[in-house]
């Protein structure tokens, strides 16, 4: 398990006794302000996560650890709020949103907004060692590679986006609501404005999203 400085010290009471925890290997140093109970049980993405609390992975990081996308990038995607320091650090490709309730989406029929960018929908998963993953949820993911379309290879894209119209738990996602997101960040005014294949695909994911809240809904 990974430990911040102000962790370690809860856990050791001074810092005499965390040398000592160290030299008995009993604690592992592992870079500034940051140690682990392991040497090697944590990954790269968990302890970048550990060390910077309000960031959490975005774009082709967090695509990559479900599963949608097969080669890890280079950097670490993290994303922070607009006003957040900017991070020094050579591992990691930082995005600024305008804030962490950057837009909404239309959830259920009686005005009940839901934050989309929200601490509440980040999604959070521990690995085996109780280090705390933080990433954009399926929406999130979503909207993010739509209004970025234009930075991915069309091929990459359509095979990313395929996954989504496929995966069993992205639903729940208003076709308005959507567009209203692309409006609020000055992507496109209408779907049918984007691309015409990628507007194509789109409306196929929409269409797959309806029939499994179908069968959701009414169990066949």
């Amino acid at each position: 398990m990974l430990y911040d400085y102000k962790e370690v010290i809860a856990i050791y009471g001074n810092d005499y006794n965390l040398k000592k925890a160290l030299l008995d290997k009993r604690i592992f140093k592992i870079e500034k302000g940051m140690y682990s109970d392991g040497e090697h049980n944590f990954t790269t993405v968990e302890l970048v996560l550990k060390k910077y609390k309000n960031a959490f992975l975005v774009k082709e990081s967090a695509l990559h650890l479900i599963g949608f996308v097969k080669d890890e990038p280079d950097k670490i995607h993290i994303g922070t709020a607009r006003n957040a320091l900017r991070i020094r650090d050579s591992r990691i490709q930082q995005h600024f949103y305008s804030s962490v309730n950057i837009s909404e989406f239309y959830e259920g029929e009686w005005d009940s907004y839901e934050n989309f960018l929200s601490y509440e929908n980040i999604k959070k998963y521990t690995t085996e060692n109780n280090n705390e993953i933080r990433l954009f949820n399926l929406k999130a993911l979503f909207f993010d590679l739509v209004r970025n379309y234009k930075s991915y290879k069309k091929e990459e894209l359509f095979e990313i986006l395929e996954k989504f119209k496929n995966c069993r738990y992205f639903y729940g996602v208003k076709k308005w609501g959507f567009e209203y997101c692309l409006q609020h960040e000055k992507v496109v005014n209408y779907l049918e404005f984007l691309d015409e294949d990628l507007y194509e695909m789109i409306e196929d994911i929409f269409s797959e999203m309806w029939e499994k809240e179908f069968e959701m809904e009414y169990g066949f």
